[in-house]
C-alpha cells in the first residue's frame, strides 16, 4: 500500500489536486482510494472512500465545547489520532494499493502539532510520500516563492518524508512568471539577489539553497488538468523507479 499525503496552505487547491489527480488516475485504469482527514471541511470536492468527518466533526466540537474555530480544528485533529488504528485498517479493508490522503486545510494547525506527525506516521505503509501543494499565485512574487521555499522545506524536516513540490494554478501563471519561477528554483542566486532582505538573512537562504533547500517544482493545474500526468510520474518514481506500472498492492 503506497500513501500520498497532500499538505499545503489554506487555499492552495489540496482538495482540489486530490480531486483531480484521482479523476485522472481513475480514468487510466488505476485503482485509486481517497482519505479526508480534515474534521474542518464543509465541501469536499470528490467522495472520499474514507472520511475522519464520519468519526469527528470540528463543527460538532466547536457547539459542544463552545470554541472558536482554530481551536475547534485543533481539539479535533487531536482526537482523530485516537482513530488513526481504525483509519487504517479501513484501508486495508478498501484495498487500494494507493491512497491519496488529504490533509486540513489549516496546515499550521496540521504539520506543526505533534498529532499531525502522529497521524502521517500511523497512516504511512512501507511507501509513503508528501506532496507539498504551492499556490501559483502566492509564489510568483520572490517574497513568495522563499517563503514557500521555506514552509516545504519544514514539512519535509517535520514529516521525514520523500517530498514532491507541486505549484498548483499553474493555468493562472503568466509566461514571464512561470520563466521567473524556474530559474529562481534553478539558480537560487538570481533570487537571492534581488530579495530585499539583511545580508546576513540573505546568507542563511544561500545555505539552505546550496544544501538543496530549494527544490524543483512541478506545476500542476487541478482546474484544466495541466501536469496531472507529470505528478503522476513522479509518485510513480518514488515508489517504482519511474516505471509506468500499476501500482502493487
Amino acid at each position: 500500500m503506497y500513501t500520498v499525503f497532500f499538505i499545503g496552505t489554506a487555499g492552495s487547491g489540496k482538495s482540489t489536486l486530490v480531486s483531480a489527480l484521482s479523476t485522472w488516475m481513475d480514468d487510466q485504469g488505476y485503482d485509486v482510494g481517497v482519505v479526508n482527514l480534515d474534521p474542518a471541511a464543509e465541501y469536499l470536492p470528490y467522495v472520499p472512500d474514507i472520511d475522519i468527518r464520519d468519526r469527528v466533526s470540528a463543527r460538532k466540537i466547536m457547539k459542544q465545547y463552545k470554541l472558536g474555530p482554530n481551536a475547534s480544528i485543533i481539539a479535533a485533529v487531536d482526537m482523530a489520532v485516537t482513530e488513526a488504528e481504525r483509519i487504517k485498517e479501513e484501508m486495508e479493508v478498501v484495498g487500494a494499493p494507493i491512497y491519496l490522503i488529504d490533509t486540513p486545510g489549516q496546515m499550521e494547525l496540521f504539520a506543526f502539532r505533534q498529532s499531525g506527525a502522529y497521524l502521517i506516521q500511523k497512516l504511512s505503509d512501507v511507501h509513503s510520500l508528501v506532496v507539498y501543494v504551492a499556490d501559483a499565485v502566492y509564489v510568483q512574487s520572490i517574497d513568495g516563492f522563499t517563503t514557500t521555499m521555506l514552509l516545504a522545506l519544514s514539512s519535509r524536516i517535520r514529516f521525514k518524508k520523500p517530498q514532491i513540490l507541486a505549484v498548483n494554478k499553474a493555468d493562472l501563471l503568466p509566461e514571464e512568471a512561470l520563466t521567473n519561477i524556474i530559474n529562481w528554483a534553478e539558480d537560487p542566486d538570481t533570487l537571492l539577489d534581488s530579495i530585499d532582505l539583511p545580508t546576513y538573512d540573505k546568507e542563511i537562504l544561500r545555505s539552505i539553497a546550496n544544501m538543496g533547500g530549494f527544490v524543483e517544482p512541478l506545476f500542476v493545474s487541478a482546474k484544466t488538468g495541466e501536469g496531472l500526468d507529470k505528478l503522476y510520474y513522479q509518485i510513480q518514481l518514488h515508489y517504482t523507479g519511474g516505471e509506468d506500472a500499476q501500482l502493487p498492492p
